[in-house]
Protein backbone atom coordinates (compact mmCIF):
# COMPACT_ATOMS: atom_id res chain seq x y z
CA UNK A 1 0.00 0.00 0.00
CA UNK A 2 1.52 3.50 -0.86
CA UNK A 3 2.27 5.88 2.07
CA UNK A 4 -0.25 8.53 0.48
CA UNK A 5 -3.59 6.03 0.98
CA UNK A 6 -2.35 4.37 4.17
CA UNK A 7 -4.12 7.23 6.31
CA UNK A 8 -7.43 7.27 4.35
CA UNK A 9 -6.86 3.29 4.70
CA UNK A 10 -6.48 3.72 8.47
CA UNK A 11 -9.81 6.54 8.78
CA UNK A 12 -11.80 3.77 6.88
CA UNK A 13 -11.09 0.96 9.56
CA UNK A 14 -11.37 2.92 12.32
CA UNK A 15 -14.95 4.35 10.65
CA UNK A 16 -13.85 7.83 11.21
CA UNK A 17 -13.44 10.49 8.43
CA UNK A 18 -10.02 11.87 7.16
CA UNK A 19 -10.99 15.20 8.84
CA UNK A 20 -11.04 13.54 12.13
CA UNK A 21 -8.17 11.80 11.41
CA UNK A 22 -6.53 15.21 10.91
CA UNK A 23 -7.71 16.11 14.26
CA UNK A 24 -6.93 13.52 16.15
CA UNK A 25 -3.39 14.00 15.05
CA UNK A 26 -3.22 17.21 14.88
CA UNK A 27 -2.54 18.28 11.26
CA UNK A 28 -4.11 19.95 8.94
CA UNK A 29 -6.56 17.11 6.91
CA UNK A 30 -4.45 18.24 3.56
CA UNK A 31 -1.88 16.53 5.16
CA UNK A 32 -3.25 13.20 4.65
CA UNK A 33 -2.98 13.55 1.21
CA UNK A 34 -0.04 15.96 0.65
CA UNK A 35 2.15 15.05 2.92
CA UNK A 36 1.69 11.83 4.55
CA UNK A 37 4.84 11.10 5.54
CA UNK A 38 4.16 13.77 8.37
CA UNK A 39 6.12 13.13 11.81
CA UNK A 40 2.84 13.92 14.18
CA UNK A 41 0.40 12.39 11.51
CA UNK A 42 2.98 9.05 11.74
CA UNK A 43 3.41 9.27 15.33
CA UNK A 44 -0.79 8.91 16.43
CA UNK A 45 -1.14 6.41 13.68
CA UNK A 46 1.96 4.27 15.31
CA UNK A 47 0.47 4.89 18.97
CA UNK A 48 -2.90 4.36 18.20
CA UNK A 49 -2.28 1.07 16.46
CA UNK A 50 0.01 -0.02 19.19
CA UNK A 51 -3.00 0.79 21.38
CA UNK A 52 -5.29 -0.94 19.38
CA UNK A 53 -2.91 -4.01 19.47
CA UNK A 54 -3.48 -4.65 22.91
CA UNK A 55 -7.30 -4.00 22.76
CA UNK A 56 -7.76 -6.43 20.10
CA UNK A 57 -5.65 -8.75 22.15
CA UNK A 58 -7.52 -7.54 25.32
CA UNK A 59 -11.15 -8.79 23.40
CA UNK A 60 -10.07 -11.59 22.54
CA UNK A 61 -9.48 -10.76 18.64
CA UNK A 62 -12.76 -9.17 18.26
CA UNK A 63 -12.21 -6.12 16.18
CA UNK A 64 -15.06 -4.56 16.30
CA UNK A 65 -15.16 -4.61 19.61
CA UNK A 66 -11.54 -2.81 20.02
CA UNK A 67 -12.17 -0.39 17.46
CA UNK A 68 -15.41 0.63 19.86
CA UNK A 69 -13.80 0.55 22.90
CA UNK A 70 -10.87 2.56 20.82
CA UNK A 71 -13.54 5.59 19.58
CA UNK A 72 -16.72 5.29 22.46
CA UNK A 73 -15.54 4.11 25.77
CA UNK A 74 -14.78 6.95 28.07
CA UNK A 75 -12.40 6.11 30.49
CA UNK A 76 -12.60 7.90 33.98
CA UNK A 77 -9.39 6.92 34.88
CA UNK A 78 -7.55 8.67 32.38
CA UNK A 79 -9.78 12.10 32.59
CA UNK A 80 -12.96 10.76 30.67
CA UNK A 81 -11.72 10.64 27.47
CA UNK A 82 -11.89 8.02 24.84
CA UNK A 83 -8.67 5.78 24.06
CA UNK A 84 -8.27 7.80 20.68
CA UNK A 85 -8.30 11.29 22.49
CA UNK A 86 -6.15 9.86 24.84
CA UNK A 87 -3.52 8.81 22.43
CA UNK A 88 -4.10 12.12 20.65
CA UNK A 89 -3.10 14.08 23.88
CA UNK A 90 -0.02 12.08 24.00
CA UNK A 91 -1.66 9.74 27.04
CA UNK A 92 -0.46 6.16 24.73
CA UNK A 93 1.93 5.27 27.84
CA UNK A 94 -1.26 5.25 30.13
CA UNK A 95 -3.51 4.05 28.24
CA UNK A 96 -1.04 1.35 27.58
CA UNK A 97 -0.97 0.52 31.05
CA UNK A 98 -4.57 1.03 31.74
CA UNK A 99 -5.13 -1.68 28.84
CA UNK A 100 -2.70 -4.07 29.70
CA UNK A 101 -3.94 -3.58 33.45
CA UNK A 102 -7.54 -4.39 32.71
CA UNK A 103 -6.65 -7.59 30.87
CA UNK A 104 -4.74 -9.02 33.20
CA UNK A 105 -7.60 -8.68 35.89
CA UNK A 106 -6.32 -5.73 37.89
CA UNK A 107 -9.17 -2.74 38.60
CA UNK A 108 -8.88 0.38 40.15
Amino acid sequence: MKARSFPKAYAERLRISVRRLADLAHVHRTALLRAPESEKLQDYMRNSVSVSAILLDSNGGDAERAIYWFRNVLLTELGGETTGHCVANGKTESIRRYVTNLATGATG
